[in-house]
């Protein structure tokens, strides 16, 4: 059940006991985490978290740890599977689920008892009537006791009827939740609804401001969410921005203090922290508008900084040695060329922080930095046995900026490792249609193919992908068809994961490859593991591969 109002029903209520948090390892469930740890701080509130990847962890997690714990809080996953079904918890265990993904299981939605959720109830959602999909009749009624007091089925008229009504319903009630499940989306950030519990509780401050800033753009980012609703949230964190960062006339304020902005964004990652032609080739929205990928690109990159009036040779070193005169006026330069250029997405409305005389970060920066940290932990300097999501926990507190500078070249190197592999698949052509989707297939022994078997890097490299073969491609077709990329993940094991992503021209951000994966790997008995909380992301024995596409082609081709 939907609950609205966070303090009384759901702080109030875990604040005298200990609480279990289990949490997805993504940005928003990083940055969500960090503000309710801050609120429980400020209670004392007693409380284990664990960080998990996927659903086999999840059930581990909690039945390992569930002992003694009346409350339960899911951050950024548990809304979409039916949570007592799947973890048979005691009675007295109540679930508080704070969720981006969409569609939310209908059996939690109206679960009155263990399950509460905690997300706003969107309008979109198009949630069905609990007459659609739940009946109280029972089957005593179409039965009789004969004789020797076995049962036996009725067929007299009346049960007749009530049995045709039944499995009218049934197929009524199939089609609804067909329906209702098909797409799969996100809703609104974890950590905006957790900033707006501060904020009534009268608890927030810039910092925890920052954290709901990097987790909603976290979902913009990485094209999780429709330009609308990023919007509409921005607008709302704009109101939030102004109210905490208003001064007087003459007031100033300490060096060290954290101060936010919200202003228009360059979209080139990480350029304030490498050089910009760097950024152009690495962005895969620049990246596709000037084919990076062919012999012509980099002329058309070079022809472009000239035509701004910025010297190949600033362009070329680190964007914090240009000249000053030409970092001040970076994105008027950039606007100005636009039109001519048909970059007309090369701006975006976001929000930067500064404190100290060095430190300035812009959020989708932070969001690459700690994607990095969450997923290739293991590449950073320093030798730490600590979890990766506690590390990118740490990397978000302002103390450990320095963290923040290592993970800024990990995430770099992520970037050049995709952009690798998306010319080493554009030069050998392994971008394959098949009708109603696009597909391409890395093969077991590609170099750094160990890096694509985490979700959000191999999302990343398949968007990147679909953007960059759509650029270069002669068909018009290819913008409305959607990208199946298959990525090695335990080449021992003989295990592959394969993620799917809509096409280029769809602006409302929801996948539908989730169910067409669930359904041809059962239609073709392919041996498979929907592990994920992203259900268009799926693990299927490489075996089986031929099989699972043959079945997605018949699937897709209805």
């Amino acid at each position: 059940m939907f609950i609205t109002d966070l303090k009384k029903d759901f702080f109030d209520q875990v604040v005298t006991n200990r609480v279990l948090v289990l949490v997805n390892c993504d940005v928003d469930g990083v940055c969500a985490t960090k503000i309710l740890q801050y609120l429980f701080k400020c209670d004392n509130v007693l409380y284990s978290l664990i960080p998990v990847s996927g659903k086999k962890e999840f059930y581990t997690a909690f039945k390992n740890n569930i002992e003694g714990v009346k409350y339960c809080v899911l951050i950024n996953c548990g809304a979409n599977i039916d949570l007592c079904e799947f973890l048979d918890p005691p009675e007295e265990v109540v679930f508080y689920v704070l969720d981006n993904h969409r569609p939310v299981d209908v059996t939690n939605i109206y679960n009155d008892g263990q399950v509460r959720l905690l997300m706003k109830q969107d309008a979109e959602e198009q949630i069905p009537e609990y007459e659609q999909i739940f009946r109280d009749d029972s089957d005593s009624e179409e039965e009789s006791e004969d004789e020797s007091g076995e049962r036996r089925q009725r067929f007299d008229e009346s049960s007749m009827v009530r049995r045709r009504e039944r499995k009218v319903w049934e197929e009524q009630r199939h089609g609804i939740l067909f329906a209702y499940n098909r797409d799969s989306y996100y809703g609104s950030s974890s950590a905006l609804e957790m900033y707006e519990l501060a904020w009534k509780m009268s608890r927030d401050s810039n910092d925890l401001l920052w954290w709901a800033i990097v987790g909603h753009t976290e979902l913009f980012i990485n094209m999780k969410i429709d330009g609308d609703r990023y919007m509409l949230d921005t607008g709302n964190l704009q109101n939030h921005v102004a109210r905490l960062n208003s001064r007087a006339e003459g007031e100033t304020i300490a060096v060290d203090c954290l101060k936010i902005q919200g202003e228009a964004e360059l979209n080139l990652t990480l350029y304030r922290h490498w050089s910009i032609a760097e950024s152009l080739k690495h962005t895969p929205y620049t990246a596709a508008k000037f084919k990076a990928f062919t012999l012509k690109g980099e002329y058309r990159i070079s022809e472009f900084l000239a035509d701004m009036g910025l010297p190949l040779q600033q362009c070329n070193q680190v964007f914090n040695s240009m000249d000053l005169s030409l970092k001040q006026d970076i994105v008027p330069s950039f606007t100005s060329k636009k039109d001519k250029y048909g970059l007309n997405d090369i701006t975006y409305q976001s929000f930067n922080c500064n404190f100290g005389f060095r430190h300035k970060y812009c959020a989708g920066d932070v969001v690459k930095c700690l994607q990095a940290v969450v997923e290739h932990h293991d590449k950073l300097e320093e030798e730490t046995n600590s979890q990766p999501f506690l590390q990118a926990l740490d990397t978000l507190s302002r103390t450990q900026s320095e963290k923040l500078e290592k993970s800024t070249k990990v995430a770099k190197k992520q970037l050049e490792i995709i952009v690798k592999q998306v010319q080493n698949i554009l030069d050998t052509k392994q971008v394959v249609s098949a009708g109603p989707f696009l597909y391409s297939i890395i093969q077991d022994g590609t170099p750094n193919c160990q890096y694509f078997c985490r979700p959000s890097t191999l999302t990343t490299l398949a968007q990147f992908l679909l953007q960059a073969h759509v650029s270069c491609s002669q068909s018009r077709k290819v913008t409305t068809l959607p990208l199946v990329l298959v990525s090695p993940l335990d080449p021992v094991n003989g295990l592959s994961v394969v993620v799917g992503v809509p096409p280029v021209d769809d602006r409302h951000r929801k996948n539908f490859l989730g169910k067409a994966f669930e359904q041809a790997v059962m239609n073709t008995g392919s041996r498979y593991l929907l592990d994920y909380w992203d259900s268009n992301i799926i693990q299927i024995k490489t075996e089986d591969r031929t099989k699972f596409l043959d079945g997605l082609i018949a699937i897709m081709s209805q």
